[in-house]
């Protein structure tokens, strides 16, 4: 019998949540007197991140990869400066959705009216409130999927810059016939997350007299800088498109990738044979249906691991 999967409100101070976050895979940890409710937690469950004052609110959704007991390793600043270890029942957490860090408490979900006891630090929540909380967040995370929760990028934009999010129709693989390049972008992101990264969408860059963002870039770190920049361009305006692409790899060494029609190629290739040597060498350059095969791909091979409980 498939286990029901359950929604957790998971509440804890700012700084601790910079901190979980910031881990190679975030982690969360809960002290001994939780045992039962660790106990009961299965891998997949859901997971909603609350960080309370002065942001009061849900910044994240996640899902838990594993959970484990660690009396040893001291990870919070609590524990760090105790020298023991304050909350071992452990879990680690694959990342779906937070605000991006400057907007926690701008764009936080608002949750006052749960009527939760907020002194306790982990709570199971009824499936009404999971329901109202699923809905309240499509106006930060847009529409949550529940076929493909990993769709589109992980790092979302605040309220005032963000692009209408893109309906995922999961249940079939991804047509070429269908990437726009809004759905270039979400297509991106997800194999970003389905590769551990950490994805963003119109990553904002400080280009002289160029207001347009990255694309999509994939990072290491939540608040880390991108590993890899993503630039997509359908229409021609190649000059642009690379120039943001040398801007990354200058700034921060990020890999540049770019998305064209083949009829494009040819002009990419002329350009960048008269860059520098170590960009060229490390720019690659790739169709939409690359894209579209390689996202479908990723998607099979998860849940192929997946259904063999090793994803």
């Amino acid at each position: 019998m498939e286990k029901k999967i359950q929604n957790c409100l998971v509440i804890g101070i700012v700084r601790n949540w910079e901190t979980a976050l910031a881990q190679p895979v975030p982690v969360w940890g809960l002290k001994p007197l939780y045992q039962s409710v660790f106990q009961a937690l299965n891998i997949g469950d859901m997971l909603w991140f609350y960080a309370t004052s002065p942001v009061k609110g849900v910044i994240g959704l996640g899902m838990i990869k594993d959970k484990y007991v660690d009396k040893m390793n001291l990870i919070w600043d609590e524990e760090l400066k105790k020298k023991e270890v304050i909350w071992p029942l452990r879990f680690r957490i694959q990342v779906l959705k937070v605000i991006n860090r400057g907007y926690w408490k701008s764009d936080c979900i608002n949750i006052k009216d749960f009527g939760l006891n907020w002194q306790v630090g982990f709570q199971l929540l009824s499936d009404e409130h999971a329901i109202q909380l699923a809905d309240r967040s499509k106006s930060v995370f847009g529409t949550l999927d529940t076929e493909n929760l990993f769709a589109g990028a992980t790092i979302t934009q605040p309220t005032a810059a963000r692009e209408p999010t893109a309906v995922y129709q999961t249940k079939l693989p991804v047509a070429e016939s269908a990437l726009t390049h809004r759905n270039l972008q979400e297509s991106i992101a997800e194999m970003g997350k389905l590769q551990t990264y950490y994805t963003q969408i119109e990553y904002p860059i400080e280009l002289p007299g160029e207001e347009k963002n990255i694309d999509v870039v994939w990072k290491r770190e939540i608040a880390g800088v991108p590993t890899f920049a993503f630039e997509i361009e359908l229409s021609g305006g190649i000059e642009r498109a690379i120039a943001r692409l040398k801007f990354a790899y200058t700034r921060w060494n990020s890999r540049p990738r770019i998305v064209i029609p083949e009829q494009f190629s040819k002009k990419v290739n002329n350009i960048i044979a008269t860059e520098d040597r170590n960009f060229a060498e490390e720019f690659k350059l790739y169709e939409p249906k690359q894209v579209v095969q390689l996202l479908n791909k990723k998607r099979d091979l998860k849940n192929f691991e997946q259904n063999l409980g090793i994803y």
